[in-house]
């Protein structure tokens, strides 16, 4: 239902009712509401001495949207079945007699029900000066409850497939903003639109009995983990606070290992090169209690600017984008930065940045065959870089001819050049900052991202 009063005072109102089967019958249906709202000031008879406002509207809503996507259409059911390699036993004790087995395939959970997400919203639309300038204002806060999720299960459970289920909330709040600028100045026109959007994100809950769950398996353990009151796929790791130097420790000839002088905690594998992590709750020994947040890979904000310029027959596109505050974690360092991890390709830094008695300060831990928890076998900091970003994603310069040098043979005619992709600002040493692989609870993760591909084009476009 929408109502429209005057074109000043506006109403809409919503109501779903949705059902789906792959919810069991109890469940099945969900009801969804929603409702909007707005004021059009520009309208109101006190705001006529405001000359320079050309529209202005206030808005907000409320609504729930359900969802089931991530749900099997088989997950209300137990499911069962057999195959040679897992249930087929050899129960007479003689070679290639083995006799089918039955076992359970999926498991099954009857009570799985719609997540619903809430969103609120709060803005303003405003145009002015006759409409040179666009000002679109919102704040959201968007509330995820009865999360569905498939949870690890133990190995107790066997092989059979995990049902989703309702677990936790999460909440997700920011603001978006977007500003458009028009001018003409003779032959000369501009139009410049500009995004800008934050994003804060907290898991309010998780299941019952359960703080966080870890996710992006790897040769040193889980990269992400989603914490209760933590963001979702922070990365998660020991704080490298250094390098041990030779003065750190002390060499025991008998049973050949360092020892830690007064004042630096105890640590599996510690010689001098190798990482020093912090003793985050300072009982002078490194645990897997020293663990902590590391890195995040939600931005804190994204923006983006699109300009077009014209000249007479001449136009100039381009669109910059950029991500700012988000972290990366350049997994690829364990195979090129690490001689112990497989003696394929290295860095070149590895031979000129890396830790000797005669090159103290340097970034990288010392080459090594050893394999250790103070070199590359846990998730540490070393990984952790700025993936923040700013990047020309294209840009394309055309020219129109006018119709008067055309003659009759063409109706119009237009050359342009495009590049895409040409520049990238970053500080991030791998090779593209814009991650596109990885999940909802892990992403952000490095392991060998594809290079940026930079593309151009030349057109023409001829129409009879």
């Amino acid at each position: 239902a929408d109502y429209n009063f005057r074109e000043k005072y506006y109403l809409s109102g919503t109501v779903r009712r949705d059902g789906s089967s792959v919810f069991g019958p109890d469940n099945r249906w969900g009801v969804f509401p929603s409702v909007s709202a707005g004021w059009r000031i520009s309208q109101e008879s006190f705001m006529a001495g405001a000359s320079f406002i050309s529209d202005l509207k206030i808005r907000g809503g409320y609504g729930t949207m359900g969802n089931q996507l991530p749900v099997s259409t088989s997950n209300q059911f137990f499911l069962y079945g057999g195959d040679p390699s897992r249930s087929f036993y050899d129960l007479n004790g003689t070679f290639n007699s083995s006799l089918p087995g039955f076992r359970t395939t999926r498991i099954g959970n009857v009570n799985a029900k719609w997540e619903t997400n809430v969103t609120t919203n709060v803005g303003f639309d405003a145009v002015l000066f006759d409409r040179k300038f666009e000002l679109i204002f919102d704040w959201y806060s968007k509330q995820s409850i009865d999360l569905l999720f498939t949870p690890e299960l133990p190995g107790t459970a066997g092989l059979a497939s995990a049902p989703a289920v309702n677990v936790g909330e999460m909440s997700n709040s920011g603001i978006d903003i977007q500003l458009i600028y028009r001018q003409v100045w003779g032959d000369f026109s501009l139009e410049a639109n500009a995004t800008f959007t934050t994003y804060n994100n907290e898991i309010v809950a998780i299941a019952e009995g359960y703080d966080y769950f870890d996710s992006g398996g790897s040769r040193i353990g889980a990269l992400n983990r989603n914490a209760v009151g933590g963001s979702i796929g922070q990365f998660w790791g020991y704080e490298v606070a250094g390098l041990f130097q030779e003065g750190d420790l002390t060499y025991d000839p008998v049973d050949e290992i360092y020892n830690p002088n007064e004042g630096v905690p105890v640590q599996d594998g510690q010689e001098p090169g190798f990482f020093r992590y912090t003793d985050l709750d300072g009982d002078g020994t490194i645990t897997p209690d020293d663990r902590m947040f590391i890195g995040n890979p939600n931005p804190d904000f994204t923006y983006g600017l699109n300009l077009v310029l014209g000249y007479k027959g001449f136009d100039v596109t381009a669109f910059f984008y950029g991500s700012q505050g988000n972290d990366l974690n350049n997994h690829t360092l364990w195979w090129i930065d690490f001689w112990q991890s497989f003696q394929g390709t290295k860095s070149a830094d590895l031979l000129t940045d890396s830790w000797t008695p005669t090159n103290t300060t340097a970034r990288m831990p010392k080459a090594s065959n050893k394999s250790n928890f103070s070199n590359n076998t846990v998730s540490n900091s070393y990984y952790i870089e700025d993936g923040s970003y700013l990047r020309l994603k294209n840009l394309q310069i055309g020219y129109t001819f006018d119709r008067s040098v055309l003659g009759n043979v063409f109706a119009n005619a237009r050359i342009y050049v495009q590049g895409t992709n040409l520049f990238t600002l970053t500080s991030y040493t791998g090779v593209n900052p814009e991650m596109q692989s990885g999940s909802d609870t892990y992403f952000g993760v490095d392991r060998g991202n594809l290079p940026v591909v930079k593309q151009y084009l030349v057109g023409v476009s001829l129409g009879f």
